[in-house]
């Protein structure tokens, strides 16, 4: 059994050494692929550096080569944008010198146009001056006119008992509401209010009566589509009707008024039995020293109205103007303006 021991032993220790030789080569083989590996990496090392330096350098000529190119690019926009402002520059010139020379043109003929006018405005202004003239005189004509209307209406309602309201009851300055109404001068009481007073017009008359002067009479109208239409008349009258188309006859609004105050008149003689205003000088009147006013016609084409009553008060008293225009403040007496 030793000597069995002895030779595995010589065995085992002559492959123990050639293991040895083994790996020593293997080792050194190792070593120098280490080697040859040491020196490629150096090697590739360096040419990366190399090539690095290279990349950068040509980075940074290339970035240099954009800015140049981006300043270029920014000086070929700025050329061609100040070319176009040119060429619109020119466009615009040339078309503004086209237009001036047109304009020239036109403005000769209209110079020589404006000299030929100027000599026929020169006389329509001298004909418009003489026609002006005309108007101011004739403004001041119906300004005294408007005026004597006034202090006429005044005395009426204030010696007569006559007044002229709206359908509510309100007083109607009739003077503010003549000069304003677009009407012509016919029937200026009734036209004068209508327009702005659709809920008609009432005329309210007094001093009819010596016994009871304050007791009212009234007669209300509105104007609808050119027709009179009787709204109310307290008190009632005979024939009111057939007055009615009378007055849508003959537009005659004044000798309707005249004779609803003649109808009122006789009315109160027949109830009461007493004597009329129109019989004696009204207590007012007696201390105030004054005439009834004279009126001008408002229109010197209307015609004069006929008057029934007016036979019969020219023996009694003073009578006013029987034209249509006066008659519109005369409108408050059965025939005459003046106090029975």
């Amino acid at each position: 059994m030793e000597a069995g021991g002895t030779a595995a032993g010589t065995r085992g220790g002559g492959g123990g050494a050639e293991l040895c030789r083994q790996m020593a080569a293997q080792l050194a083989a190792y070593q120098r692929g280490m080697a040859v590996e040491r020196e490629r990496q150096a090697s590739t090392s360096a040419n990366y550096r190399a090539a690095l330096l290279s990349s950068r350098s040509i980075a940074q000529e290339l970035s240099g080569l954009n800015l140049h190119l981006r300043n270029l690019e920014d000086g070929l926009a700025e050329a061609l944008s100040v070319k176009a402002g040119k060429e619109s520059k020119y466009q615009l010139t040339k078309e503004t010198i086209s237009s001036t020379a047109a304009i020239n043109e036109k403005l000769e003929g209209m110079v020589t146009d404006q000299r030929n006018k100027r000599d026929h405005h020169a006389a329509v202004i001298s004909n418009h001056l003489e026609a002006v003239e005309a108007l101011e005189a004739k403004f001041i004509e119906d300004e005294t006119r408007m005026k004597k209307i006034e202090e006429a209406v005044i005395w009426y309602s204030k010696f007569l008992g006559f007044q002229v309201v709206g359908g509510e009851g309100d007083e109607v300055n009739f003077t503010e509401e003549y000069k304003e109404s677009p009407l012509n001068y016919a029937n200026p009481i009734f036209h004068g209010i209508c327009p702005v007073l659709p809920q008609g017009v009432k005329f309210i008359f007094n001093k009819i009566h010596l016994q009871s002067p304050d007791k009212e009479y009234s007669v209300t109208l509105k104007l609808a589509k050119d027709r009179y239409n009787l709204l109310q008349c307290d008190p009632s009258i005979k024939d009111s009707e057939e007055l009615m188309k009378d007055l849508n006859l003959t537009n005659d609004l004044f000798k309707f008024v005249r004779i609803v105050r003649e109808r009122f008149q006789a009315e109160a003689a027949t109830v009461n039995g007493g004597l009329l205003m129109s019989s004696v000088v009204c207590p007012d009147a007696s201390s105030i020293p004054v005439s009834p006013p004279m009126l001008m016609p408002l229109d010197s084409r209307t015609k004069n109205v006929p008057d029934k009553s007016l036979s019969q008060s020219k023996n009694k008293g003073r009578n006013l103007p029987s034209k249509r225009g006066a008659a519109a403040l005369s409108a408050a007496s059965p025939g005459s303006a003046g106090i029975r």
